[in-house]
């Protein structure tokens, strides 16, 4: 589902800084999309956008197997709202949780991922570096793992990473293994190589430490930005399990003398300052950072309180400004991305401190900027043909070809033999309406869920062909003629629903039995009709 938060190109009281043309457009709307064709419920993920495409990178799910990591790359077009699951062509980690990656310069469509945790969260971090690159004509991402030398980080989850001074200068800070915290700054230094013979020796990469921040206690969850007017790096709050940081002052680390300080910020005239919180999302705009969502809590996870504001850091003054709207719901660990011209999205996160907590899968909008007319004249499409903008192909659709876009609504005939190659190119299968409207097939997402073993014993899993004979399955043997290896995997398909659906409930699982042998029984009855 996407929402839209704030100001829009259709509000009918334009933003200070905006053109009456917002008067004459239609609004954006709700779309809602079925499960099979939208991303899961997700926290710990990560996104960016390329102003045509938002992406969303792995994440972490209560709802698969107790637990499970998401291995998975999708892209929305921002033309359509369509998302699609691109295939991933070489490697990919499997420590997609708490992750952090950084475009390898803004708004390209090249990444660098680094760290991240499994499910087994203290057990199984990384720090392995990936450079990834999107094919989006053939709906695919190729990826390959960096050889990185230096100073390499330790595997860690929950650090944050930006760009630096120039092209090429990328930091990795903080981060945690699971229980020590640590406030390191490390560089990442991409160099051409001349004598590189493949695609993938194009870069030399090399790693250092810059500091540990002694001084300053480590920290999770944290973000960061490099402000170019002082030639320093901004530190966000971030915390432990013990303690959050706020606001008040934040961290500077001079990238001259290698030497960080806390300094003052400025409060809003009438709400003063944020509070403390980790696990919140910046998104960089110009000067502005804009903070939304994270949590706040005192020590041992006492006087939780989760947040909802959004924030605005003005960069030139160090000031803060709360921004006049909220989001629906108070979230954290999710994430953000912007877009040149001011277009903020917001997917995902969790609700509550507990290992089941709600999290979601909803995609909000908010507007920080003032939009080009392209996006007006695609506003004015999607006014128009409505019907043409659910189902469409997002491989070559975008907003930056507003006329390709408006041709191929309005030319004759069904999908043309260009589009149809290029699906086929992607193997994505789809349907095709008489309206021209397309409906694609993204897959089980429980095929690309990974959970990993911990070191220490875990509760005993109910496994398909590694169980011992208990009530359940006498009770199938009473019910008697039906199969009982089949009766058997019956019980486990609809226990493993059970799961999916009922995680955090207190129903007891001899629903699921009673309803298999309801079923059981029919089967006999219909066997004797016979």
């Amino acid at each position: 589902m996407i929402n839209i938060i704030g100001w829009a190109p259709d509000s009918h009281e334009p933003s200070p800084e905006t053109s009456f043309l917002n008067q004459f457009i239609s609004p954006f709307g709700t779309i809602e999309s079925g499960d099979k064709n939208y991303p899961r419920v997700r926290s710990g993920h990560r996104c960016f956008t390329d102003n045509d495409y938002l992406y969303l990178i792995g994440g972490y799910t209560h709802q698969i197997r107790r637990g499970s990591i998401f291995k998975e790359i999708w892209a929305m077009s921002l033309a359509t709202f369509e998302w699609r699951r691109y295939e991933v062509i070489g490697e990919l980690p499997d420590t997609l949780a708490s992750f952090a990656i950084i475009q390898v310069f803004p708004y390209s469509k090249t990444f660098i991922l680094f760290g991240g945790s499994g499910t087994a969260f203290g057990t199984s971090s990384s720090n392995r570096f990936y450079f990834v690159g999107v094919d989006n004509n053939n709906c695919c991402v190729e990826s390959y793992e960096l050889k990185v030398g230096g100073d390499i980080p330790l595997p860690k989850y929950g650090h944050a990473m930006c760009a630096g001074e120039v092209r090429g200068k990328y930091y990795i800070i903080g981060g945690t293994e699971g229980t020590s915290f640590d406030f390191d700054v490390h560089a990442l230094t991409m160099r051409a190589n001349p004598e590189a013979t493949t695609e993938n020796e194009k870069y030399t990469w090399h790693c250092e430490l810059i500091t540990t921040n002694q001084g300053f206690p480590g920290r999770y969850r944290l973000e960061a930005t490099y402000d170019e007017k002082n030639h320093c790096l901004l530190f966000f709050g971030g915390g432990s399990n013990e303690e959050v940081h706020g606001f008040e002052k934040i961290i500077k680390l001079d990238l001259k003398t290698k030497i960080s300080s806390a300094v003052s910020t400025i409060p809003d005239s009438r709400n003063g300052y944020p509070q403390a919180r980790r696990c919140h999302t910046i998104a960089r705009r110009s000067t502005k950072v804009i903070m939304t969502g994270g949590i706040f809590h005192r020590e041992n996870g006492l006087d939780v309180l989760v947040h909802s504001d959004v924030w605005i850091f003005e960069m030139t003054d160090y000031s803060w400004e709360k921004y006049e709207h909220s989001l629906p719901r108070a979230v954290y660990f999710h994430d953000a991305a912007i877009t040149e011209e001011g277009c903020m999205m917001v997917f995902g996160g969790a609700h509550e401190l507990t290992p089941t907590a709600p999290r979601n899968n909803k995609l909000y909008f908010a507007w920080f900027g003032i939009p080009r007319l392209q996006t007006f004249a695609l506003e004015a499409l999607r006014k128009k043909y409505p019907q043409m903008f659910s189902g469409l192909y997002s491989g070559n659709l975008q907003p930056s070809g507003v006329l390709d876009v408006f041709n191929t609504f309005c030319k004759p005939g069904k999908i043309s033999e260009e589009e149809r190659n290029i699906v086929q190119r992607g193997r994505i299968p789809f349907h095709e309406h008489e309206d021209r409207s397309r409906f694609f097939l993204n897959g089980n997402s429980e095929d690309y869920a990974v959970r990993h073993q911990v070191a220490d014993p875990e509760p005993l899993q109910r496994r398909r062909g590694q169980r011992q004979q208990g009530r359940h399955e006498q009770i199938l043997q009473n019910n008697g003629n039906l199969n009982k290896t089949r009766s058997i995997e019956v019980l486990w398909w609809f226990q493993e629903i059970y799961e999916d659906l009922s995680v955090g409930c207190s129903t007891n699982f001899s629903v699921v039995l009673v309803l298999v042998t309801k079923i059981t029984e029919k089967v006999k009855l219909e066997k004797k009709e016979k």
